[in-house]
């Protein structure tokens, strides 16, 4: 049975970014398909005496760089899969993480009223969630590895945008806005992105 990538979103939303990535790795060898030499995995998912790289805010997610050495062929439609599976469980992440913010600002007070209710804050709300459906469909269907390396830089962008809303709280390490740091750096472990000019 094929992963989908309704399924992908709702489980980033839902159950976070190991989850999500697990969901999207199902079933691949991830040595043979990784473009390059460590591939974000599940800390759960490793095989034994695997050797990884660890970073601070990837292990509070969950997540390890498996190393992969050698040389190998490149498997186009493989690796297009997981760049178009990895995008939705990241859309998901970006939605979990704008409902943590919207509930961070509903708790937050400006002149007697909840800065979730302030015009400027709402229409970035609004923003963030029209850009994630238009890269909803953008990501669909995609193949070319610079439309994917698009589509995830397009993500980066709207993560930060996400962050922003936390105010100070979102350069916080235990924020929720590590999470969409984090899959940043998954995805430049999936997505090769050389070739796409910011």
């Amino acid at each position: 049975m094929s992963t989908s990538m309704m399924e992908c979103e709702r489980t980033g939303r839902d159950a976070g970014l190991a989850a999500g990535l697990a969901l999207t790795l199902r079933g691949t060898a991830v040595a043979d398909i990784a473009p390059g030499r460590y591939a974000a995995v599940p800390d759960k998912d490793l095989p034994d005496g695997a050797a990884v790289r660890r970073h601070r805010l990837a292990d509070g997610e969950g997540i390890v760089f498996l190393e992969c050495p050698g040389e190998r062929p490149a498997d186009a439609e493989g690796l297009a899969g997981t760049g178009r599976l990895l995008a939705a469980v990241r859309l998901g992440l970006v939605r979990r993480t704008l409902d943590q913010a919207v509930e961070h600002l509903s708790d937050r007070l400006s002149g007697g009223e909840p800065l979730i209710r302030k015009q400027l804050i709402t229409g970035a709300v609004a923003d963030v969630m029209a850009d994630v459906e238009m890269l909803r469909e953008y990501a669909t269907g995609q193949a070319e590895p610079v439309a994917l390396a698009d589509v995830h830089n397009r993500i980066d962008d709207l993560g930060w945008q996400v962050t922003k809303l936390f105010g100070a709280a979102g350069y916080l390490a235990d924020s929720p806005g590590g999470a969409l740091y984090v899959s940043a750096l998954a995805a430049n472990t999936w997505v090769p992105r050389t070739e796409v000019e910011r």
